[in-house]
């Protein structure tokens, strides 16, 4: 009997060390999952932002739809300057500037008197403006080989694979009475942390709640300007 005994207190010391290894293991292996899904969310999150700035920038106003986005990121292009050699100390301090300088030197025959005063020449300074594709402007699209725009509005890791990230546009007048485009791209952490574990995945959500955040991961805000930046930054 005792033997039995000793058995079975040797089986429940057991089963208690496992128990409190996977207490500890359980949240390890759901924040490592959880760091990892992240940063491939995170870097579709700035994509969107990179492109959808560059529409603003060029049109004033933020991409509607995905299909837009999409249009414009294959189709449309955007100014890329070509820049030789630099003003000096000297052009400075009298006051000229890049985008003078250049004018001066592309139209000779009306400022030859300001291109000798700063001793101009395009042999030692010129700013040529040519145009490239979106997705030629920023080397990161091209060199990065999992990058697709295509399916830039899928959520990875979700459990039917075409979960799209929610997009919303808005506007905020400023206190000059200028109105401000605004834009925001998020999805919550069910949808990408759905297979992890359920007890974990509760309580990341209810944290994020409890500190009255958006329980997932988002970039801009349609609501109010805070110059796009995502809530991991």
């Amino acid at each position: 009997m005792k033997s039995i005994l000793n058995i079975l207190l040797a089986a429940a010391a057991v089963v208690l060390t496992w128990m409190c290894y996977e207490s500890v293991q359980i949240p390890v292996q759901f924040n490592d999952e959880v760091a990892k899904r992240d940063e491939v969310i995170i870097q579709r999150l700035k994509d969107i932002r990179t492109i959808q700035e560059h529409h603003r920038d060029k049109y004033q106003t933020y991409c509607a739809s995905w299909a837009d986005l999409i249009k414009f990121a294959k189709n449309d292009s955007l100014p890329q300057v070509n820049k030789v050699g630099s003003l000096t100390d000297d052009q400075l301090k009298e006051g000229l500037n890049e985008k003078d300088a250049w004018k001066y030197l592309c139209n000779p025959s009306k400022y030859s008197k300001e291109i000798a005063k700063f001793g101009l020449s395009k042999a030692t300074f010129s700013r040529d403006t040519f145009y490239v594709n979106v997705l030629q402007k920023d080397s990161s699209f091209i060199v990065r080989p999992n990058f697709d725009i295509d399916n830039i509005m899928i959520v990875p890791f979700t459990e039917n694979g075409t979960d799209t990230f929610e997009l919303n546009l808005g506007t905020v007048t400023t206190a000059s009475g200028y109105e401000m485009a605004l834009f925001e791209a998020k999805t919550p952490f069910e949808a990408y942390l759905w297979d992890l574990n359920p007890q974990e995945l509760a309580n990341k959500i209810d944290d994020r709640k409890l500190m009255d955040k958006y329980p997932g991961l988002m970039v801009g805000d349609a609501t109010q300007a805070n110059n796009n930046a995502g809530n991991w930054e």
